[in-house]
């Protein structure tokens, strides 16, 4: 055991050298930084384009950018583009000669660690539209793919890690347990081929319906990858302008790469299958395939972009490879060997399970010191502050996995310091499994089980984004404030003294909302129990509003409470979290 407590230190030595060296605050989601026209505007002339700036590299596929004219009828070209070939802004042209009123331009696109924003803006054409009933907020909810395609998405990620961990822990189990610990205790009687037969054909099924599986998920991630980002359905996102948009992006090329990957992994062991001889050069494409698996999470996701990188990728990695070895492993185990065992004797199945379980037991021992060890590295990079484990989503899905590795280490200690050892002392006096085999398959059957809880949380965590990434750099958002159009903006959204400013529009007629008599923001943390503090409101204009030098300290998720009185008896609450970092 010192080569993996020394692999163990090496490892977290490494990790933490690195972040001593550099990790700075996460930038992954884009954010919007301006727009043409400027929110809220009146222009005289009809502009070419709809222009939205953000700070990364942005992309879409249809609909990414839209526009709509007071009545919700959509009036741009279709043609969206990077303007200038800046891929960090996006724009749509307008159609041509649009009447004076009010306009409503949307946008969903894909940023650089493949997540999907969105939001909008309203500017008027001459002068605002008399009438006329859409809003940003609306025109988004109308955008939006649906609760069955986000399911369906959250469905085939779940998959996607069941076929890499199948795979991957497959061959790695045949690879170090299986084919020693069978050459160790393997007699002559024919029974001992009928169980290596039996294995054989077991793990010919399990590996083939892990490829296909993979090969079919990835197809459908990229379909539905494509919806999200267009905001329609599964079918309709079958549109071949929506593929293309997909695979141009980082998200569609890491899938697709990902589907000749499986099926070149399914023809290289139907090669293996085909013949019983020893083919060593099968070895290299096989791993470099299973590695390109474990790297498609981090090169499609947010490792790959996230500072510092130099941590957060191979981190990624090494936790994707740990995890599909670990659960490969029990899953093979599990269903796999029980067909090897029972073509043999009872003192033969316990040598066999004994000779296999224990030259796991160490590679799973490894895999856990990986997962803790990485998965703690990732946790500090995009959670850092404690509260954020509790205050959020992505927190909690963290806290859920690390109560539920701890389970899982638990049935491992027990595999190891009590099924083990009962099972050594049975094969010395030639007796059956018994209770000590029958314990085993109990405690692989509550791993497994575990393990696809923590895969399916696994899944979840990719639609969130990071405390990290949401309290990197000025923040911004938009909400419904009654009849009015909510934008804040804070800068720079860190401890000390913070700019806000919010924009009061009109969700009818697009103008700027001047029916405010009074408008009061209150600031609490609650994780600290501080607040509700006063914030000195300043009117800069019709529908304009700044704070200056709100002291938000320390950092948290503070939360902003506005209130917009309208009249002696009629006013308009909302409350907006804030990531101050």
């Amino acid at each position: 055991m010192r080569p993996v407590r020394a692999a163990t230190a090496i490892v977290a030595l490494a990790f933490a050298v690195a972040l001593i060296w550099g990790a700075p605050s996460a930038s992954a989601h884009a954010r919007l930084l301006g727009t043409s026209p400027e929110t809220g505007s009146t222009v005289k002339k009809q502009p070419a384009e709809v222009i939205f700036k953000y700070d990364q590299p942005v992309g879409g596929t249809d609909g990414a950018v839209r526009v709509y004219d007071s009545e919700g009828d959509e009036v741009d070209d279709g043609y969206i583009e990077p303007p200038g070939g800046r891929q960090s802004w996006l724009g749509v042209g307008l159609q041509p000669n649009l009447p004076d009123g009010t306009y409503t331009a949307t946008y969903r696109v894909i940023s650089a660690d493949t997540h999907i924003v969105y939001g909008g803006l309203v500017f008027n054409l001459g002068h605002a539209s008399a009438n006329g009933g859409v809003s940003v907020a609306g025109l988004i909810g109308k955008e939006e793919s649906g609760e069955i395609t986000k399911l369906g998405f959250g469905l085939v990620r779940f998959l996607d890690y069941l076929s890499i961990t199948l795979m991957i822990g497959g061959l790695v189990f045949l690879a170090f347990a299986w084919r020693p610990g069978l050459a160790s205790v393997r007699g002559a009687e024919s029974r001992w081929a009928d169980a290596e037969s039996a294995f054989a054909s077991r793990t010919s099924g399990l590996l083939g319906a892990a490829i296909a599986l993979g090969i079919v998920v990835s197809m459908l991630g990229i379909l539905l990858q494509g919806a999200s980002a267009a905001g329609v359905s599964l079918w309709a996102s079958l549109k071949w302008s929506i593929v293309e948009g997909t695979l141009d992006e980082r998200f569609g090329t890491v899938w697709i790469l990902r589907a000749i990957d499986w099926a070149a992994l399914g023809l290289l062991l139907a090669v293996h299958r085909s013949t019983p001889r020893t083919r060593p050069w099968l070895v290299a494409p096989l791993a470099v395939g299973a590695a390109y698996l474990a790297s498609t999470p981090a090169f499609a996701g947010h490792a790959s972009i996230e500072s510092p990188v130099a941590v957060m990728f191979p981190s990624d990695f090494i936790h994707v490879l740990a995890s599909s070895v670990w659960v490969g492993g029990v899953a093979f185990l599990l269903l796999v060997l029980p067909a090897a065992t029972r073509r043999l004797e009872p003192a033969e199945r316990t040598r066999l399970l004994l000779a296999t379980l224990a030259r796991f037991s160490p590679i799973a021992l490894g895999a856990v010191a990986a997962i803790a060890v990485t998965g703690l590295v990732q946790a500090y990079i995009d959670v850092r502050v404690v509260a954020d484990l509790f205050d959020t989503t992505y927190g909690l899905l963290v806290l859920a996995k690390m109560v539920l590795l701890l389970i899982l280490i638990g049935f491992g200690w027990v595999n190891r310091e009590r099924i083990i050892p009962r099972l050594r002392r049975l094969a010395e006096s030639l007796a059956a499994p018994g209770a000590p085999g029958m314990l085993a398959r109990r405690s692989l059957r509550g791993e497994l089980t575990l393990m696809l809880v923590v895969l399916g949380i696994t899944a979840a965590l990719v639609a969130y984004a990071p405390p990290i990434d949401a309290a990197s750099g000025p923040f911004s958002t938009n909400t419904s404030l009654g009849p009015a159009e909510l934008e804040l903006s804070v800068e720079p959204a860190e401890v000390g003294p913070n700019q806000m400013h919010l924009y009061l529009i009109d969700a009818k007629d697009g103008a700027q909302f001047t029916k405010t008599k009074e408008l009061t923001i209150t600031a609490s943390l609650p994780a600290e129990q501080i607040g509700p503090l006063k914030l000195q409101v300043n009117d800069a204009g019709p529908g304009h509003y700044v704070i200056s030098g709100a002291q938000l300290s320390p950092g948290g998720t503070w939360e902003l409470a506005i209130t917009d009185r309208v009249s002696a008896y009629k006013e308009y609450s909302t409350t907006i979290s804030v990531p101050i970092s």
